[in-house]
């Protein structure tokens, strides 16, 4: 570990000394890592300069992938080289040849269109304030949708597609999160749709609201149950508090419960206790191989890929192990944000699994690189 710099305050030592401590709680993990491999990047693109994010979620048959705020070559149909989210999917789950064979769709331009739409307001909002003189100060203030876990729900032929409703203005790291929900998403040859859930508010599309916790950092189906995680990334060690409800009913939050510890659901979000610290962007799924649940994620202001596990969605989860270490990004800093895994694609039963994380190559530009890990089990008893 680097010596800390010594300007730092007591408050930021304190901090990260949280985060340091964070790894060490819970029991023994299930798994530790033999090997693993640099896969080199997938997905590649010219059109596209950087994006980050990269859930992925299995829907119609195709692993479908998802992105935040991605930077253009080319301007797009609106004139655009920035658009909030972009996506690709993939037929081939076979890893035998790598994870290949990405397709997009693109606009009338020729550039990658976005996988969620904006109201007619958020359009507008956008519309009057891009550009340099803007039609309305502040030029350059924008809404986002930046998509986040796919979760399959075949029973009702369709998928779950979370998502943030973000306000973003210029320059680094000047954006908040207004809201978070879910889009449905019925026919792959379609959009996903942003259903009214609270009508006549001035976001009748969101499911949690700006004060609730930001559920969709992880989520996946068990059986007809959705869990949702949400993990708070502005506290040391993002601290993450776990939800569940009936897939049928995921836009209802009446029927939402949340984990209040001793085994206790409740229906008060309130009363939700933390179950972990990850991150704000994470997997979490069932594998097979080891016979437990199964977290990866990046260690916040770290290169260090995490992995924990569970015998249950609300734990307990074990200690962290680390995965493996992520290029360090060649424009400056020493961390990433989102490395997820990607289950639809394990190997050997489970006992491979194929991690992602966007490596910066520049101010606007980033590659999504991809690593393999190879696991074995062992008793953590």
């Amino acid at each position: 570990m680097r010596a800390l710099n010594s300007s730092l305050t007591v408050c930021a030592v304190l901090a990260i000394a949280s985060i340091l401590a964070c790894g060490a709680s819970g029991p023994p993990a299930s798994l530790a890592v033999v090997q693993t491999s640099d896969l080199g990047v997938i997905g590649s693109n010219p059109a596209i300069l950087g994006r980050d994010g990269g859930y992925s979620g299995v829907f119609a048959g195709n692993s479908v992938w998802v992105f935040g705020d991605t930077f253009l070559a080319n301007p797009n149909a609106d004139g655009q080289t920035l658009i909030s989210d972009s996506w690709e999917w993939t037929t081939n789950l076979n890893t035998a040849t790598g994870i290949v064979g990405f397709d997009e769709r693109d606009d009338s331009a020729g550039a990658p269109a976005m996988l969620l739409s904006y109201t007619a307001a958020e359009e507008a909002f956008n519309t009057a304030h891009q550009g340099n003189p803007c039609q309305q100060q502040p030029c350059g203030a924008r809404w986002a949708l930046w998509p986040g876990p796919v979760v399959a729900d075949p029973a009702r032929n369709r998928a779950l597609v979370f998502y943030q409703l973000v306000m973003a203005g210029n320059g680094n790291f000047n954006f908040a999160a207004v809201g978070y929900s879910v889009a449905i998403w019925q026919s792959f040859s379609s959009q996903p749709q942003r259903p009214t859930i609270n009508p006549n508010t001035e976001h009748p599309d969101l499911l949690f609201g700006q004060n609730a916790p930001d559920f969709g950092s992880a989520a996946f189906a068990d059986g007809d149950t959705l869990y949702a995680y949400a993990c708070n990334g502005s506290n040391p060690g993002a601290p993450c508090v776990v939800g569940r409800v009936a897939l049928e009913s995921v836009l209802e939050v009446s029927a939402w419960t949340f984990y209040a510890g001793n085994g206790n659901w409740s229906g008060n979000v309130g009363d939700a206790v933390s179950v972990m610290n990850a991150a704000p962007i994470m997997n979490v799924s069932w594998n097979a191989y080891l016979q437990c649940y199964v977290a990866v994620y990046n260690a916040p202001f770290s290169q260090d890929v995490k992995m924990r596990t569970s015998p249950r969605p609300e734990g307990p989860w074990s200690r962290d192990v680390t995965a493996f270490e992520a290029l360090t990004p060649t424009n400056g800093g020493n961390s990433v944000h989102d490395a997820l895994a990607h289950p639809e694609f394990n190997g050997d039963g489970g006992q491979v699994m194929y991690v992602t994380y966007s490596h910066s190559t520049g101010a606007f530009s980033s590659e999504l690189r991809l690593e393999s890990v190879e696991m074995k089990a062992v008793d953590s008893q």
